[in-house]
């Protein structure tokens, strides 16, 4: 999962960037202001959240949140601005525009973290349910969900490569069966946000790479649900 970090000044974007690798569950990806970052989502990054500052040459933080919002792809994804206490009238502008929360600079590693966990709360379990939750669903303990996760993690080690060579051999109708497997191993786990890019992905004539780079999310999902489950509590910075 990519986590997209809008800041001018490097000495804050690099502060938020060692914040957050902390918690081990994004591929962070940097832009020093609002036009650099439109430009990489105009061309097709898709974060699972942004965390942006208000004050920015070019583009600010709230102008970002306004052209995000207008574009339906964009739309949904959590925006976070990191915002110092004297933008308070822009950061309630932003929260009625939709930005999900602040955090407040300079950083702070335990306000900051209080404000990340919130966050994360509102936020993360729209991709990846809460291991406690998927466990009352299925009527399974901890031991029984790490063995379906890790069963299933063989599954898309062994199946990745058979997948593309299908597709890549014009074979599209073999490949979505087991792609339709995949998903459905997806959707019992309650890996959501994988399953809905398997789910656009596997429509029309799949890509064999554009296939493989969604199984590879996957995987990296089931390893992460592995972590958050081995951690107990999402609270405890093993979110998924």
């Amino acid at each position: 999962m990519k986590a997209l970090i809008v800041d001018d000044d490097v000495v804050s974007r690099i502060a938020l960037m060692d914040l957050l690798s902390v918690y081990g569950i994004f591929d962070l990806v940097e832009a020093e202001d609002g036009v650099a970052a439109w430009d990489m989502l105009a061309h097709g990054l898709h974060p699972v959240i942004v965390f942006c500052d208000v004050r920015m040459p070019r583009m600010s933080g709230i102008a970002l949140l306004e052209k995000m919002k207008a574009e339906p792809a964009l739309s949904q994804v959590p925006f976070v601005l990191v915002s110092s206490a004297s933008d308070r009238d822009t950061v309630l502008q932003a929260v009625t525009l939709g930005a999900v929360g602040y955090i407040l600079k300079p950083l702070h590693a335990a306000e900051a973290r209080a404000h990340l966990e919130k966050i994360f709360r509102i936020t993360l379990d729209k991709l990846a349910e809460d291991p406690a939750s998927t466990m009352r669903r299925l009527n399974i303990g901890p031991d029984r969900l790490a063995a379906y996760l890790s069963a299933f993690a063989e599954q898309l080690l062994a199946g990745r490569a058979a997948i593309v060579a299908l597709l890549e051999a014009g074979e599209g109708a073999d490949a979505r069966l087991r792609i339709d497997s995949v998903h459905t191993g997806c959707m019992t786990l309650g890996l959501w946000h994988v399953a809905a890019q398997l789910d656009s992905a596997r429509r029309g004539l799949p890509d064999a790479r554009t296939v493989a780079t969604v199984l590879g999310e996957v995987s990296e999902s089931v390893r992460r649900q592995l972590s958050r489950l081995r951690a107990g509590v999402p609270d405890e910075g093993a979110l998924a």
